[in-house]
């Protein structure tokens, strides 16, 4: 006879979960080991405590896949929500319940639950924004200092989410015995690790920011400090992702950039269209960005090829333009 083998902290999470626990016990139960990441938890739990709120009920057992059904189609019939904020919040709620009837807090099964939420039918998404070579440089010149000037190499020729080029330290840029640099991003988006490496101008970059300040390779602390005068009775030396999508939209205004909404996510689809055009597989720009699966880069991809379609557009008349 086999023995099922349960973790122990899972083991007491099933026996203090049942049908008349309420709803909000159990997603805090969720919330506290089902995912590792903070910003899932944050979206799942906002998409769940909406949803069951709707729903108007105490405890998970009280729900129907024919509710679920009709809270589905009212979140997909919504205008005031983009179809990637619909497809999260049906995901969050999907991702609960089937934990949650696992643990037995509810008796609906996993695939009455899929169908019931399953995700909205995917639509023409936009093209990304992005920024055009000469635009690139321009944005590279509008930083007034070293430290801002670093940052917006990382993003344009690394690709690195927000989060993990605040999060970088010091020790994290390092070199191999022929001289190539790389980036070691720790606890990437999904708590993975990965190492990216960068050319030797944005290397550079980053030295004169380190040499700016008196430091030097393999030191610790944060790599980009806080440049407020708050920063250090706060004790916060770290630069927040709040102020680093400042920079670059002040350098973007700089560089005359006012076309387009530039963040610190267009510069990291910059780099992904910079790297497929320059020859990069699809499979090695998803290992550079950190995607889980090569399906999320493939719009990257998508883009490209509605980009390149205006060569085929014919131009206006001269005197009409």
């Amino acid at each position: 006879m086999m023995v099922e083998m349960v973790p122990a902290g899972e083991l007491a999470t099933r026996r203090t979960l049942a049908a008349s626990t309420p709803w909000e016990a159990v997603l805090a139960a969720y919330l506290d080991g089902a995912t590792d990441s903070p910003s899932t938890r944050r979206a799942y739990g906002r998409a769940v405590r909406d949803a069951l709120t709707a729903l108007e009920v105490t405890t998970l057992a009280e729900l129907t896949g024919a509710e679920l059904a009709r809270y589905r189609a009212a979140v997909t019939a919504s205008t005031s929500h983009a179809p990637a904020s619909q497809a999260l919040a049906l995901a969050g709620l999907r991702s609960f319940l089937k934990w949650a009837g696992t643990m037995g807090a509810h008796g609906m099964s996993a695939d009455v639950v899929t169908l019931a939420l399953r995700t909205p039918t995917s639509r023409v998404r936009k093209p990304y924004n992005v920024l055009a070579e000469p635009e690139v440089g321009a944005i590279l010149r509008a930083a007034t200092n070293d430290r801002d000037r670093a940052l917006l190499a990382i993003m344009l020729g690394a690709g690195l989410r927000v989060s993990e080029v605040t999060g970088l330290d010091v020790s994290d840029l390092r070199e191999d015995g022929d001289g190539a640099t790389a980036l070691y991003v720790r606890q990437g988006k999904g708590r993975k690790d990965r190492t990216v490496p960068i050319h030797p101008e944005v290397a550079s970059m980053i030295r004169r920011y380190l040499a700016s300040t008196g430091r030097r390779l393999g030191g610790s602390g944060p790599l980009f400090r806080a440049h407020d005068r708050a920063a250090a009775k706060l004790h916060r030396g770290r630069l927040t992702a709040r102020a680093a999508g400042d920079v670059v939209r002040r350098a973007a205004e700089r560089a005359g950039i006012d076309a387009k909404a530039v963040s610190p996510h267009a510069l990291r689809h910059t780099y992904a269209i910079r790297a497929l055009r320059n020859g990069s597989s699809l499979v090695s720009v998803a290992k550079l960005l950190g995607h889980a699966s090569v399906t999320t880069t493939q719009r990257y991809v998508d883009h490209l090829e509605t980009a390149e379609l205006l060569t085929q557009v014919p131009h206006l008349p001269v005197e009409a333009a």
